[in-house]
């Protein structure tokens, strides 16, 4: 489907570069070459496509017609001449000496370019509108594929522009655009053999016409383009500045800048407007020249097409021009004209979509870092035993800086593990690893003794349950977000794991109870709510690992202290890891692990680790103010 691809850019470091680059140049390519590979999507749909091509050509051929019929409709309906009219008979729809025989022709033409017409957008629409769907589909697919190192490069604003903008780029090009380039470029075509058989004096003067009109058009509008540039890059800005504020409305209150944020947007928008007014300024202008041109030109050939007539008409000549071919010949230079300036501003549209096609294309091309195996080794439900052994890793996005030294542990199935030390010391970094979110650059690691590197990502994910300490919820209601934790689970089990988790009563308070709609991110709730409606989602996963990151950090103490009673049941039957700042509440943890600067540095129970006067020892002494250590 995609042509030309490096299948060494597998990191992701490649297309951040790019996109990076192209994020503040973002619009058209050089050519129209990359929209060929949207062809593969079109393909999908040949009936769409023959059916759309048929009723364009047919559009296309009722758009000549129709000047035809102007031309029946004088020459034969206002005509004089009885050898004229004898001619008309085939063109009349009743009596040939009734001038409405002739209007009905012309009727039935147009009723007939109307039907074509609709039936033309109908198709590319449609067309259009199924392509841009599968392509998001597509994207968005890929996406949700690709591993978290890709997003820690890449924005995710960045993203979800090529996901919306220039899909919506793309979408114009295919259901409008093209349809309308290809009906101008047969029309012109069509009208310009037709005015020649008609003329070819008359047609050799428009043809002059046209580079007249053509070269200011296309210098003002790479003005224009600038301008519009400009413009956006403002709104851009200003609209991004307001995000942030309105995302952080409470921050801006509270230390009262209001104002200044007022202010910085007010200045965004009147730049905005600046370069709106220029851009303006110059499109009237521009519009001033190509009809103040055109019409001359063309009021100037109909001049001459006159004076052609009447010299035909003083001399007797039989096939000399006519009225009728007058009038049709100026419709068909009004064809030509006109679709020859909408395709200058389709083609400015088209290098756009291009230009969007190609960043579309790579990230479909794109492949994740994290890969299943070729022959995975089948995983159904582990028993949870854990091992480290040799373990170095380094975040691809600090290369020069080791998160893990040569970490070595195991965890038997049931134990429950407490991993504490210092922020920074690579406690998160062990989930991310567990959970195959990165892949270490040396070292072992294993599941039931199966290194997770012969497992497929999906199936050693479903082993975990983990509560984070971010409690990452999603809009919808309160059912729907425990729910994300085991798909298909029953009302009962998510109210049996809401009232496990401590949520039930707060729940049940709602507007709506399980069904009352959270807000984006569930922002309706508290911080402690949320880390309830977190940990509820973890206990209804029921998987056989349990990853505690600060998972009661949002807690009261009381919450805290039912909820720690909770996790204490789930981990009789689950190997439990638990990240926590907080020594209280992993004081009955089977083993500790003291971790600093990537390193293990202690292992062992409470007790013995406050006996070994080592760093836990002094975090110890610093949260219980002694009480503990002495």
């Amino acid at each position: 489907m995609v042509d030309n691809i490096d299948e060494s850019r597998s990191s992701g470091v490649a297309l951040a570069a790019a996109i990076e680059e192209d994020k503040d140049k973002r619009g058209k390519a050089r050519s129209v070459k990359p929209l060929r590979q949207l062809w593969p999507f079109i393909a999908r749909y040949p009936f769409t496509v023959i059916a759309f091509l048929i009723f364009l050509t047919l559009a296309a051929l009722l758009n000549l017609g129709i000047t035809e019929a102007f031309r029946v409709i004088v020459d034969c309906g206002f005509g004089d001449d009885k050898s004229v009219s004898e001619n008309c008979s085939r063109y009349a729809l009743g009596d040939i000496d009734q001038i409405g025989s002739y209007f009905k022709f012309g009727m039935v033409i147009g009723l007939g370019l109307a039907l074509f017409s609709a039936l033309r957008f109908y198709f590319i629409s449609v067309l259009g509108q199924r392509v841009i769907t599968d392509i998001r589909t597509a994207v968005y697919d890929k996406l949700t594929r690709l591993s978290p190192e890709f997003f820690e490069r890449v924005h995710t604003g960045e993203v979800l522009s090529r996901l919306t903008t220039d899909t919506t780029l793309i979408e114009t090009v295919i259901g409008s655009s093209i349809s309308f380039a290809i009906r101008s470029i047969a029309v012109s075509i069509g009208a310009l053999i037709w005015m020649f058989f008609i003329s070819w004096k008359l047609t050799l003067l428009v043809a002059a016409i046209g580079p007249i009109v053509l070269v200011p058009a296309i210098l003002i509008g790479k003005r224009i383009r600038t301008l519009s540039r400009s413009s956006q890059d403002n709104l851009a800005s200003a609209s991004g500045r307001a995000g942030e504020s309105l995302g952080a409305i409470q921050t801006v209150q509270a230390f009262t800048r209001e104002a200044k944020e007022r202010s910085d947007f007010n200045d965004a928008v009147e730049r905005t407007f600046d370069a709106h007014k220029k851009r303006i300024l110059v499109r009237s202008f521009m519009t001033l020249i190509i009809f103040g041109l055109g019409m001359i030109g063309m009021i100037g050939v109909m001049w001459f097409g006159a004076n052609e007539v009447a010299a035909a008409q003083a001399s007797g000549g039989a096939d000399g021009l006519s009225g009728g071919k007058i009038t049709q010949f100026t419709f068909l230079a009004f064809m030509v004209v006109s679709s020859t300036g909408f395709l200058t501003s389709t083609w400015t549209e088209l290098l756009r979509a291009s230009g969007a096609t190609e960043r579309i294309m790579e990230l479909l091309a794109e492949e994740p870092l994290i890969k299943a195996p070729e022959s995975p080794t089948a995983l159904s439900r582990t028993e949870g035993t854990i091992r480290f052994d040799k373990v170095n890793f380094v975040y691809p996005s600090r290369p020069t800086e080791q998160t893990l030294k040569d970490i070595s542990f195991n965890i038997k199935a049931g134990e429950t593990v407490a991993l504490v030390g210092p922020s920074g010391a690579g406690k998160s970094t062990i989930f991310q690893i567990l959970l195959r979110f990165y892949d270490t650059q040396s070292g072992l690691v294993t599941i039931d003794d199966i290194p997770i590197t012969e497992l497929s990502p999906q199936d050693l994910r479903r082993q975990f349950a983990i509560v984070q300490q971010n409690t990452p919820l999603f809009s919808g209601s309160a059912m729907e977000n425990i729910r994300y934790g085991r798909e298909g689970a029953t009302d009962a089990d998510v109210i049996a794991a809401a009232k496990a988790a401590f949520a039930h009563d707060f729940i049940n308070k709602l507007p709506e109870g399980y069904q009352t709609d959270l807000g984006e991110s569930a922002i309706t709730l508290s911080g402690g709510q949320r880390q309830r409606l977190a940990i509820a989602r973890a206990i209804l996963r029921d998987a056989p690992i349990l990853l505690l990151d600060e998972a009661t950090s949002a807690l009261d103490a009381e919450s805290e202290r039912a909820v720690q009673l909770a996790f204490e049941d789930m981990s009789k039957s689950k190997t439990t890891l638990v990240i926590a700042h907080r020594l209280a509440t992993v004081l009955k943890a089977d083993r500790i692990i003291v971790m600093d600067e990537g390193r293990i540095v202690e292992t062992g129970t409470h007790q013995e680790l406050l006996e070994n006067k080592g760093l836990y020892a002094r975090l110890a002494e610093l949260q219980f103010d002694g009480a503990l250590t002495r």
